[in-house]
């Protein structure tokens, strides 16, 4: 962003220098608004958001597009979510691709930019990845053990909800495969992104019953013993 501190020192504000970046279509236009979506400021990551995505259809402006959704500014609202719109109607590809490596509210802007454009998934694995990120645990269950590569996937998901939600899915599943990352998880003592509700490790527990093999409950049986 070496331009960028230029016209900042030179005694542009933040904003201004942003729109001469655009309006010149400077070279470094593009890196300097990837590197805005980490600034402090909340005001400067959704305004480069909204340039990133209205001159490249960049899919990494979509933390800051989502942030914008709840803005008090009915004009930047608008904006946002008519560039999520546009985003996911040039390259809902990488949308749908980015639904399996991204986590939090990435993911979830990536879920308003699909329902947005009135997406359809094509196959098992972009239809389980959006079940995923829409937490639909019961119809995942209904595309059955081709679900259960991508729920074991998600058991390390920061949000202690996807992983009791990825638990449950795979005890109904009945998948043998899964029950190796399922004993793992009845280490998992923790509750919700808060901390509170079921333990994670509660919920392993109960899909190690469900599956029932004696693998799994001698599992269940020896981590009783050790509570």
């Amino acid at each position: 962003m070496k331009l960028l501190d230029e016209l900042l020192q030179s005694g542009y504000s933040i904003f201004d220098a942003i729109d001469l970046l655009v309006e010149d279509n400077h070279p470094e236009l593009r890196s300097t608004l990837l590197e805005l979506q980490h600034d402090a400021d909340s005001r400067v990551r959704m305004y480069a958001a909204v340039h990133l995505a209205r001159q490249f259809h960049d899919v990494r402006a979509l933390q800051g597009l989502h942030e914008a959704l709840f803005d008090t500014n009915q004009a930047l609202r608008k904006e946002a979510a008519e560039n999520i719109w546009e985003i996911g109607d040039t390259d809902s590809t990488s949308l749908i691709r980015a639904l399996h490596v991204e986590r939090g509210v990435v993911r979830e802007a990536i879920v308003d930019a699909l329902h947005l454009i009135g997406w359809i998934p094509q196959d098992v694995s972009a239809e389980v990845a959006f079940r995923i990120a829409t937490r639909n645990w019961r119809d995942i269950v209904l595309v059955g053990s081709s679900a259960v590569p991508h729920l074991t996937d998600i058991l390390n998901d920061p949000d202690g909800n996807v992983r009791r939600g990825a638990a449950w899915a795979l005890g109904e599943i009945g998948d043998q495969s899964a029950i190796p990352p399922l004993i793992l998880l009845l280490e998992d003592t923790s509750g919700d992104m808060f901390g509170i509700g079921e333990r994670v490790c509660d919920a392993a527990e109960a899909a190690l019953l469900k599956i029932g093999t004696p693998e799994a409950l001698r599992a269940v049986e020896e981590w009783r013993a050790n509570l």
